[in-house]
């Protein structure tokens, strides 16, 4: 590379890199000329800098300190960093640096060693450092922390190297999240994510880690920091993995039209994680390079099962570059398909493959799923809502895995309703509408309400006796378009207060708000819907009863970035309304972690109401005159309290 003049002379085997360094390192210690090349070398070529003086920090590997010996597809990253802050500053035009990597590839050490390369070498330099919250900006002891890294490669840089008169005690605030040099001015400060990060101020450059995260998103904390830094800093690098198919880092990835650089780094070109890659070709591996064909033959021999496992958990196989390090990746717990497209295959829209892992359905189906104990329809008044009686009936709509009481009275607990209304019809692939009850203390389904061709408002007034018959159950539904008759019945007709109401930006403005029901606004929000959901399942939290909502939850797909119900789509009416037992389940559970019911340590189960009448109601009666009398008293008999002869 034209600007790395020095590059060429550096070792790139670790071993023979570390033995460089340490001799190079030697020998300087007592030669002023050698110690003044190296660092003219250093501050001239920035690859330099990265492969003498600059180390990573492992904490996952054996050897937890290496040296940071450049790979391949990570040199010309560094360079458009670092040529990027350049130009800004010479231009005093807008040059700002997209980031879009895999989990794993180096990138917050990157920009912070650029920085802190022109921290030694560039007078009055100032570079601004954002990240999701407070904590992980500074601390003396973690090490996932922005200026704790900025520290530790100082730390262990050779003396020779430091600003005159330079002390890490004394020029770093832990306060001010800040490292200056006092031989130059140059200053690198840390900022927890904010609506006034850096105003009123100026910086040479800001970089912002992970802005693309989940938790950046939420509440447009990524929209606020970039209003705030427009006219702080020319250059602003943002540095992240993708959260979701929303936001700023997700903006400026796909941003073709702009005037920032866009810089990759894919897991693809990793030489560790991509060694012995293949594609899998009409069932047979196929190695991605010619020369590892053997490596990769040996590989699937001795994992025999690898492929059927992996598409058991929903990965797709056939056609996919794939690695030894990526499968076990995808092996992992919780690693879900769309999880490894965002975090390792920069897929922000999703992934391709099984929303839900089938392995965690099979699970479930095998330990969880029984028949219903009582089975039939409803009774109730339309005026008051309320729960009049049950009449059993073998293919009736409401399935309870609860024996009701003789006055047909639920057990006493803390419930949640959540609900998915379809647009009505009564066709052969029409979608039915579906109320899933959870009981939030044990997270076991009790309850499921399927119905095919009724109206919102009247499937809006039978959810609503049915929450009030569970003790005024907590109730939610999908906030769709099909499901505002059901709303407005719910809240302006009937007027039922224990509804989930979600945060939402109020259009035009800041300024949150909060509006009732689950909004599937995209794909993304219905695959976190899910996976929370499978990972209740997965974890023993979430314990689901109907075999036909396990049947349901195994029929979606991720196809180019959407989720697809598979059977519906080839029946050719995908994109319809299609309420079903998954999504219902999928808001019931969100319900209960919306508002958890645990029983705390020494709480117990509140008594089941019993029904007046019955046998267990005359002992009660029985027990309680008893207690009537004392010791030396003659008791009352059942016999006697009922009269009988």
């Amino acid at each position: 590379m034209p600007s790395c003049p020095f590059i060429e002379r550096v070792p790139k085997n670790v071993a023979e890199n570390l033995r460089w360094r340490r001799g190079l390192r030697v020998k300087a210690m007592h030669d002023k000329g050698l110690q003044q090349a190296l660092f003219d070398a250093c501050m001239e070529d920035v690859l330099f800098w990265f492969n003498f003086a600059m180390w990573v920090f492992e904490p996952r590997a054996a050897v937890k300190i290496k040296p940071f010996v450049t790979w391949e597809h990570q040199d010309p990253a560094i360079v458009t960093i670092d040529e990027a802050i350049t130009r800004s500053e010479e231009t005093q035009e807008s040059v700002d640096v997209t980031v879009d990597k895999s989990r794993a590839q180096g990138g917050t050490y990157i920009y912070l060693d650029v920085g802190l390369r022109r921290w030694l070498r560039d007078p009055m330099f100032s570079m601004g450092l954002v990240t999701r919250n407070e904590d992980l900006v500074d601390s003396r002891t973690d090490s996932d922390t922005l200026i704790w890294k900025l520290a530790w490669q100082i730390e262990r840089l050779p003396a020779w190297m430091l600003p005159e008169g330079f002390s890490l005690k004394e020029h770093r605030s832990l306060s001010d999240h800040s490292i200056l040099n006092p031989a130059n001015g140059a200053t690198i400060v840390g900022y927890a994510a904010g609506q006034d990060v850096g105003r009123g101020g100026r910086k040479s450059v800001f970089a912002c880690d992970e802005i693309g995260a989940k938790d950046f998103i939420k509440g447009g904390k990524d929209e606020a920091v970039m209003e705030s830094l427009h006219d702080v800093t020319n250059c602003i690098i943002l540095c992240s993995t993708h959260g979701g198919d929303t936001g700023v880092f997700y903006d400026a990835a796909n941003d073709t039209d702009g005037n920032g650089v866009k810089v990759v780094l894919d897991w693809k070109d990793n030489p560790l994680q991509s060694k012995n890659a293949y594609v899998v070709r009409e069932g047979v591996p196929v190695a991605a390079r010619p020369e590892e064909q053997v490596a990769v033959k040996r590989y699937h021999k001795g994992h025999p099962d690898i492929l059927r496992r992996l598409e058991r958990k929903g990965h797709q196989v056939e056609g996919k570059f794939r690695s030894p390090w990526y499968d076990m990746r995808c092996l992992r717990p919780k690693a879900t398909p769309r999880l490894i497209a965002r975090e390792l295959d920069r897929n922000p829209r999703g992934a391709v493959g099984k929303v839900f892992d089938t392995t965690v359905l099979d699970r479930m189906k095998e330990q969880c799923c029984r028949p219903p104990v009582w089975r039939g329809r409803v009774v109730y008044d339309n005026e008051t809502l309320e729960v009049k009686g049950l009449v059993r009936q073998e293919s009736g709509p409401l399935e309870l895995w609860f024996d009701p009481g003789m006055d047909h009275s639920p057990p006493p607990g803390r419930y949640g309703v959540g609900c998915d209304i379809s647009a009505g019809g009564s066709g052969e692939y029409s979608s039915n509408s579906v109320g899933c009850g959870i009981d939030r203390m044990t997270g076991e389904q009790v309850l499921q309400y399927t119905v095919m061709g009724m109206m919102g408002t009247k499937f809006a007034r039978l959810m609503v006796a049915l929450s009030k018959w569970l003790d005024n159950a907590y109730l939610g539904w999908e906030d769709s378009g099909v499901a505002k008759p059901f709303a407005r019945e719910v809240l302006e007709v009937i007027g039922y207060g224990n509804v989930y109401y979600r945060e939402a930006d109020t259009v035009g403005d800041r300024k949150r708000t909060r509006k009732p029901g689950w909004w599937p606004g995209s794909d993304d929000a219905k695959g976190t819907l899910f996976e929370d959901m499978c990972l209740a399942m997965d974890e023993d939290r979430f314990f689901p009863r109907s075999a036909d909502f396990i049947a349901e939850c195994g029929e979606y797909e991720w196809e180019d970035g959407k989720i697809v119900h598979r059977p519906t789509k080839r029946a050719g009416v995908h994109g319809k309304a299609h309420g079903d037992r998954c999504v219902a389940g999928g808001v019931a559970w969100l319900l209960c972690e919306d508002r958890p019911a645990v029983l705390q340590d020494g709480e117990e189960r509140p008594p089941r109401k019993i029904p007046i009448g019955s046998i267990a109601w005359f002992e009660q009666q029985e027990g309680a005159e008893r207690r009537r009398f004392t010791d030396d008293e003659p008791q009352m008999e059942l016999r006697d309290l009922l009269r009988l002869p």
